[in-house]
């Protein structure tokens, strides 16, 4: 709304200063030459008239996907797709779509189902829930615009007790002993939001500890996660360990092997290659009494 009443204001001021200025040129000027001069001016300020009403247009253009994008994240059932969205792209950045479960019924027969949940290693499930209250955060902003302390204040304890609420619905919903861990993750898609919480003194604390609920925003929860996906490298290796000992085991036996086996290729080697040299030996003394032979019958 602030940049079309701008853009209205600007186009008043020139449409002003463009009569003040075509007025002052035909009082002064009576000439065929100052009428030429009027009717180019009359020109140039049609154009610049013309670029002005397309700019509003531009404007007016900018401001309708702004109010679209306004109404969408003010609260509902799309600003909770939003949420699920955001959440589902940092789950597909980190893990291989086998590691999660996505509208995951985790309490059999409750029809209940929390938007993710994580598979750990040792078989439990960890619930990630997207809440997104953006109408409570809506409205906190705008009564810091109006810098209405009585408003900001009503305002901040309504996200308060929606945060406190929706902690309580991840306990009770989605969190159970043998089936997941003894926690949730409740994730925020705002930066913005998530800051107004973590001011509310204790707010996160309190419901880590009475409701075992995680709450993180967009980059808490990729931090977090990836931190967890490390973990599964590291316990997958450390579970592969013996087997790799045992491949290593293996090698070792056929080094060992294959060093006698050239050991004895050597000695082999060796003896075949005295047997050649007493052959050459012997060959040479056979050569010898023949060529004596030879002498004795001359």
């Amino acid at each position: 709304m602030n940049l079309w009443v701008i853009a209205v204001i600007l186009i008043i001021i020139i449409s002003l200063l463009i009569t003040i200025i075509y007025l002052q040129i035909q009082s002064s000027s009576n000439t065929e030459k100052d009428k030429e001069s009027i009717k180019e001016l009359d020109r140039v300020l049609g154009k610049q008239e013309d670029t002005l009403l397309d700019l509003t247009k531009d404007i007016q253009s900018f401001h309708d996907p702004l109010n679209k994008l306004r109404r969408y994240l003010s609260g509902g059932t799309l600003a909770g797709k939003f949420g699920e969205w955001s959440l589902e792209s940092i789950m597909q950045d980190i893990f291989n779509p086998n590691q999660y479960v996505k509208n995951a019924e985790v309490i059999k027969g409750s029809g209940k189902r929390v938007e993710f949940v994580l598979k750990m290693p040792e078989g439990l499930l960890l619930p990630i829930d997207a809440k997104f209250p953006s109408g409570l955060y809506d409205t906190y902003l705008n009564s810091i615009d109006q810098t209405d302390e009585r408003l900001i204040k009503k305002s901040i304890d309504d996200i308060k007790r929606h945060v406190i609420k929706d902690a309580s619905d991840i306990q009770e919903k989605y969190i159970q002993s043998g089936v997941t861990v003894d926690l949730g993750v409740m994730y925020i898609p705002s930066e913005s939001l998530m800051q107004l919480i973590d001011s509310i003194e204790n707010l996160r604390e309190s419901i880590f500890r009475d409701n075992r609920v995680l709450i993180m925003g967009p980059n808490s929860l990729a931090a977090y996660l990836i931190s967890v996906h490390m973990g599964f490298r590291t316990l997958a290796l450390n579970n592969r360990a013996g087997e790799i000992m045992e491949e290593f085991g293996k090698l070792k036996k056929e080094f060992e092997k294959f060093g006698s086996s050239t050991e004895e290729l050597l000695k082999k080697a060796d003896a075949m290659l005295k047997a050649v040299n007493e052959h050459a030996t012997r060959e040479r003394q056979m050569n010898k009494a023949i060529k004596n032979m030879d002498q004795l019958d001359n």
